[in-house]
């Protein structure tokens, strides 16, 4: 199942669970607030909402209709438009910033890169981030993930939103090719505080569960739900960056 094909449910599911990003990960790489930057695969626009609070233009870019609808309405400030990382529908050397949050693993990783260095200016920033699972969510919910167990694929952590899945050598090589420096790197605590429907919400984002027949799907998670029986729950995410500019 692509974007293209995910059920309105999946959307709404996607805001609702997902984390956001700490503030101090738009700074890392020092930009003035009279910056112009890019928020690429912008989706609901969970970063774009922290980017618009800090810089003086927002141009949030993201190719799935559903995600932009939310977008323009969870976040009014940013200009929001379709395009994708290969294809950026602004001029040469037009931002100070590039910002990819939850998406550089989708990107074709080359003509990405050329098109960021196109679309910046000389010694122009790019900004990559994830958020990756740092412990066990708090209270414990070993129950859901034994009934999950059995669903979801097999190696596949429920709570693995991606990162583990992609080294740093591998992106050394990937750099090293390009107009960039090398990468520098943070990493910084991002704990997400989520009740039962929130956390609901989360794991039915997965793409594997969206994907489920109703008639699998709902059953299941009513279960999940009549599971999760605490007031909240803390899920320790720590959020993972890497910048570069430009060569000179």
């Amino acid at each position: 199942m692509t974007w293209n094909d995910m059920p309105k449910r999946w959307y709404d599911d996607y805001e609702r669970g997902r984390p956001s990003y700490p503030r101090a990960a738009i700074d890392v790489a020092g930009l003035p607030p009279t910056a112009t930057v890019v928020d690429l695969g912008a989706g609901t626009g969970k970063l774009t909402r922290l980017l618009v609070s800090t810089f003086s233009r927002v141009v949030a870019i993201e190719p799935d209709d559903e995600m932009r609808r939310l977008l323009v309405e969870l976040c009014p400030k940013a200009e929001s438009s379709g395009g994708s990382a290969e294809e950026i529908p602004l001029e040469d050397g037009s931002v100070d910033a590039v910002f990819a949050a939850q998406a550089f693993h989708w990107f074709d990783k080359d003509r990405g890169l050329a098109e960021f260095a196109r679309v910046l200016r000389p010694r122009g920033t790019l900004v990559v981030m994830w958020n990756a699972q740092a412990g066990p969510p708090e209270p414990s919910i070993a129950a859901v993930e034994r009934l999950l167990d059995r669903h979801w694929p097999e190696g596949w952590d429920p709570l693995d939103l991606g990162p583990s899945r992609y080294s740093r050598d591998i992106w050394r090589l990937v750099f090293a090719q390009s107009l960039f420096e090398d990468l520098q790197e943070a990493r910084l605590a991002n704990p997400q505080t989520v009740d039962a429907e929130g956390l609901t919400a989360f794991l039915g984002s997965m793409g594997w569960i969206s994907a489920m027949p109703d008639d699998e799907r709902i059953p299941l998670m009513e279960r999940v739900r009549s599971l999760l029986t605490a007031t909240e729950y803390v899920l320790p995410w720590e959020t993972h960056i890497y910048w570069t500019r430009l060569r000179q």
